[in-house]
């Protein structure tokens, strides 16, 4: 409080200014207010916020850049060489002129062998006469098994050498001609070879990871409702705090009733009947998530399309042949087996092979990470109530990689080494088989 002649300051409750002595006024009392009946009312609730539909998961640019070497050139080196060698190098050409030789050689094996087998059996004739003399010739007591044994050892001697000689000249003549021309062509052509499947694997991978989010969407992936992001949004965040994530793949719905889920570079899709099979269980759609962030974390997402895209020819050629072998047309299916049999022999039984110890490592990786976040019991649930593996049925090249993951009891088991099994059904076949083994055992199918 001032003084309004001088200005001074004045102490609380003066009656006069010390400086100039006028008389200070002192500020009137007011009255007690009654409040208004608005006043009395409790304070409106603030509404809560809706939940960002958009924002489970806050769609990273993927893992960082030391998981994309090492999901690419790191510890896919294996996959990368099979699918080069076999989309660049003319593999299912080589396979082609192995089975045209094996054919025709073994024909002529045969005709070959049988020949030869009665030729024996005149010598046989010859070598009895002069050794131990028969009544009856050899010719007489074994009419056609020399030819028959014959025949059939010719047939797989031809065909061995027939296979192995047209698979030699259509692996070897090309690069034997080109070396006629120069010999540094041979190395230049391959060098080619190998950084071209580089490069269009490198841009394949670019490609899939911009239109990710518009091919799930297409394929049937949605976002989620609010329901949906209400329920599942703290178990994702739940999951990426044990897990130590600071960003996570956005979150998808597939409303299909396959009990799927997969991981890509950029999106994690859960299928709707997933959640209905596992009842919504809290815990084992959990571990499920945790499984799959496992696979986002370490990569192996982007290691599947770095296999593709390295092998882009034999990819598409086989996810032609797959596409049609499953539709309903018989003359359709013969015309692709007779046409493009090759490229499936080469894809299953070269390409998969070579890639199924690097997935089923990668299955069981992933397994362990979830279980070391916490989430082993749920994961177990899950993995002992369904029947099939959830990694998610995608494309027909990643449907036969996949197909090489370890069945479900065998990831039981891993899971359960050094904890408590999780008890069997009462209604497991397995119960009645094994007396015993109700509170022990590594399964819990839901029959």
């Amino acid at each position: 409080m001032f003084c309004d002649q001088c200005g001074a300051a004045l102490s609380a409750g003066a009656a006069a200014c010390g400086r100039c002595g006028a008389t200070v006024e002192q500020p009137p009392i007011p009255s007690p207010r009654r409040p208004a009946a608005a006043e009395l009312l409790p304070p409106p609730t603030t509404p809560v916020a809706p939940v960002d539909v958009d924002q489970v998961g806050d769609l990273p640019r993927g893992p960082g850049w030391a998981t994309w070497a090492r999901a690419t050139l790191g510890r896919n080196l294996t996959g990368t060489g099979a699918g080069l060698v076999a989309a660049w190098f003319n593999v299912p050409f080589v396979v082609l002129l192995a089975a045209i030789g094996a054919v025709f050689g073994g024909l002529a094996g045969v005709v070959s062998g049988t020949i030869a087998g009665q030729g024996v059996l005149s010598r046989l004739d010859a070598l009895l006469t002069w050794v131990f003399p028969l009544p009856i010739k050899a010719e007489q007591l074994l009419p056609t098994a020399a030819a028959q044994v014959g025949g059939i050892v010719g047939g797989i001697l031809g065909a061995v050498h027939g296979a192995g000689r047209l698979a030699w000249m259509a692996a070897v003549w090309p690069w034997e001609a080109l070396a006629d021309g120069d010999p540094t062509w041979p190395w230049a052509v391959a060098l080619g070879q190998v950084v071209t499947a580089l490069v269009v694997g490198a841009l394949y991978l670019v490609w899939t990871v911009a239109t990710e989010s518009t091919r799930l969407r297409i394929a049937g992936a949605r976002r989620l409702s609010r329901r949906e992001a209400a329920w599942l949004g703290p178990i994702v965040a739940d999951v990426a705090a044990r897990m130590g994530l600071r960003t996570v793949p956005r979150l998808l719905v597939d409303d299909r009733r396959e009990p799927n889920a997969s991981a890509y570079v950029r999106h994690v899709v859960i299928n709707y009947g997933l959640l209905e099979q596992l009842d919504y269980d809290r815990d084992q759609v959990a571990g499920v998530l945790a499984h799959e962030l496992a696979h986002w974390r370490a990569g192996d997402p982007v290691s599947m399309a770095w296999a593709r895209g390295v092998a882009l020819p034999l990819y598409l050629l086989y996810e032609l042949a797959d596409r049609l072998l499953r539709g309903s047309s018989r003359p359709l299916h013969f015309a692709v087996r007779v046409l493009l049999w090759p490229v499936l022999v080469t894809v299953r039984y070269l390409v998969v092979p070579v890639q199924a110890r690097l997935w089923r490592q990668a299955e069981y990786r992933a397994d362990a990470v979830a279980a070391a976040a916490g989430y082993g019991a749920g994961l177990r649930a899950a993995l002992g109530y369904l029947r099939h593996s959830f990694d998610g049925d995608r494309s027909g090249w990643d449907r036969a990689v996949l197909a090489t993951h370890p069945p479900n009891e065998l990831r039981l088991e891993r899971l359960e080494r050094g904890e408590q099994p999780a008890p069997l059904r009462e209604d497991h076949p397995l119960v009645r088989a094994l007396p015993g083994w109700s509170d022990r055992s590594t399964v819990r199918k839901g029959w």
